[in-house]
């Protein structure tokens, strides 16, 4: 029996959701934003059956992502980085034929003036004060973008009116670029209404199946599978605490379960009393803390499912990756981001 937790990578359901949110977002072309180790499910597994189902443009953060994914995909997809060009970046993306977001007047400046025609895209600040060129410093440029973008603020609470200000803002800057291809939609954004989509949307989190209502409705399928052995299983008598700091009392006598899974392995200490586990389609909750390198379970109800060496599922299909962040006060962006190296990763057929 193996020691280790492992995640189960899910590049052909991935790209099943590519292909559902492609469907919904009716027009409008459908991007990838696959930065982080495409949210921690594998760039490389997850960008190549994205292609193969048909997209052709990528989104990441960092030049040097870009450059593993193009050194992955080879010439043709387009590759869209976020962070924007730097005096140390510049020779990486023209050599890896990446297209730069421009987000400040000073980028405008260093990417016009390292002379060439390489293509780039424009992010415009409508409100929301991260990145992007406000609509009065936008005079610099010499030449046209190949893409104009900005992102939602608030784009997974459909009634705030910060959407429609965002978009109303976007629009009078994008008729100054009239026949340039425009970008909005993030995965909420699809579900504003096709206004507010843009003519290239870029799904993130729906990717791998993270989110809440109303893109749900889509069916999106778990992107990965992450499960943890059980070590030992002990019956432990009424009264007795459980875990660091003694936070959890049993009321009654109950069967624990101790699985090989902590928060060395990424998985929040913040669930602790709080999130579960799934063995056979049985809900069986987090007892105390969680600790560095395991968690400690009640699996009273699983009877003799519950044994050493069994595995049980803490993310897929049963532990829905938002409900589970949402226990542990968290985002599913957060969590699947941060599981870490100790989880051995295989990938799915």
């Amino acid at each position: 029996m193996s020691d280790r937790p492992r995640a189960t990578l899910r590049p052909r359901l991935i790209a099943e959701n590519w292909r559902r949110l492609s469907r919904q977002a009716g027009g409008s072309r459908v991007g990838a934003v696959v930065k982080a180790d495409a949210y921690g499910h594998g760039m490389e597994p997850v960008a190549r059956a994205l292609v193969r189902a048909g997209c052709d443009t990528f989104f990441v953060a960092y030049a040097f992502e870009g450059a593993q994914l193009r050194r992955v995909l080879g010439a043709g997809p387009a590759i869209h980085v976020f962070n924007g060009p730097s005096r140390d970046t510049l020779g990486i993306l023209s050599e890896e034929a990446l297209t730069p977001v421009l987000n400040s007047p000073d980028e405008v400046r260093l990417w016009m003036n390292a002379g060439g025609e390489a293509p780039f895209s424009l992010h415009i600040d409508t409100g929301m004060n991260r990145l992007g060129l406000r609509p009065e410093t936008l005079g610099e440029l010499s030449r046209r973008p190949g893409l104009i973008l900005s992102h939602y603020a608030c784009a997974d609470e459909p009634d705030n009116p910060m959407n429609r200000a965002q978009l109303e803002a976007f629009t009078a800057v994008a008729r100054w670029f009239d026949g340039v291809p425009t970008s909005l939609a993030n995965t909420a954004g699809h579900f504003l209404g096709p206004d507010f989509l843009g003519d290239v949307t870029r799904p993130g989190i729906g990717l791998y199946g993270g989110g809440t209502s109303p893109w749900q409705s889509l069916d999106l399928a778990a992107g990965l599978k992450l499960e943890a052995p059980i070590l030992t299983v002990t019956d432990v008598p009424a009264g007795e605490t459980v875990g660091y700091g003694a936070t959890a009392r049993l009321a009654a006598p109950a069967r624990l379960a101790t699985i090989a899974l902590g928060y060395g392995d990424g998985f929040p200490r913040s669930a602790g009393n709080q999130g579960f586990a799934m063995l056979d389609g049985l809900r069986c909750p987090i007892v105390g803390r969680v600790s560095m390198d395991l968690i400690t379970l009640d699996v009273t109800a699983a009877g003799g499912l519950a044994k050493p060496g069994a595995w049980v599922e803490m993310l897929g299909d049963g532990a829905r990756l938002e409900e589970q962040a949402a226990l542990a006060g968290t985002l599913g962006y957060e969590l699947v981001t941060g599981l870490g190296p100790r989880i051995e990763r295989t990938l799915s057929d």
